[in-house]
């Protein structure tokens, strides 16, 4: 048995087997096109831009009817699509680089992530995560893959993650995610927030989570205390299983 004590953000127990999801975090290779390519590229970017808004539109709208006006978290997912400074640096990076559209994607994000990290105030060093969820989004789109959200669960499950952006978030199942623990997050994140408003026991800041924990092996969220129990023994899980049907 193993207690990890982290941050408590959404109160509650929650008692099952873990799954274990990998980071996602892969870098993009920055590849050189010839320069007959360069429109092509651009085109690309606009085609890219215009399908991650239509995800985001219909992700806030499914978000509308389970967290209510905490979906409006996604109107700066939005914002950020249609900045056109942005879109410009992006196309600019292009043009003048003659990079392929997902390396210019991954190099102004990962910039803008940054800058928003070295700000002091934890509100905003927080919205990193933000930028990469759309990072990823985008990327996806322009290498044809999309990524797979934690909404296919068949059985009940504890999400254990590095982190969790708000859009696996907001599409986190009800019936069969019963817990939340992620390596990273505070009391401001979106992920501390869609928990909360979805009434998901879960805890954030646990530093090392994902290492310590195998997809199958039972785990306690304890959303009071702010603690994930690692395999527990049969007295901890009795105690448990009283204090969730209390």
């Amino acid at each position: 048995m193993q207690i990890k004590p982290g941050i408590p953000v959404s109160t509650g127990v929650a008692i099952g087997p873990a799954v274990v999801l990998d980071a996602e975090d892969q870098p993009i290779p920055r590849r050189t096109i010839a320069a007959a390519r360069v429109g092509i590229e651009k085109e690309r970017l606009k085609q890219c831009i215009a399908a991650s808004k239509g995800d985001v539109e219909r992700l806030r709208d499914r978000a509308q009817e389970t967290v209510g006006d905490l979906a409006k978290i996604f109107d700066f997912h939005l914002g950020v699509l249609s900045d056109q400074s942005l879109i410009d640096e992006i196309r600019g990076v292009i043009e003048v680089e003659h990079v392929t559209a997902e390396y210019a994607v991954y190099s102004v994000l990962r910039q803008r992530a940054q800058q928003l990290r070295q700000l002091d105030i934890p509100y905003f060093k927080e919205r990193d995560r933000d930028i990469w969820d759309l990072e990823r989004r985008m990327i996806g789109h322009l290498i044809g893959r999309t990524r797979e959200e934690v909404a296919h669960l068949k059985e009940d499950a504890i999400v254990i993650a590095h982190d969790l952006t708000p859009s696996q978030t907001a599409s986190l199942d009800k019936k069969h995610i019963k817990g939340i623990a992620t390596d990273l997050g505070g009391r401001t994140s979106h992920t501390a927030i869609l928990a909360h408003a979805l009434g998901i026991p879960a805890v954030v800041g646990l530093g090392d989570v994902t290492g310590s924990v195998r997809t199958g092996e039972l785990v306690i969220v304890d959303g009071k205390q702010g603690q994930v129990i690692i395999d527990p023994d049969a007295a901890q899980q009795f105690r448990y299983r009283q204090e969730r049907q209390r």
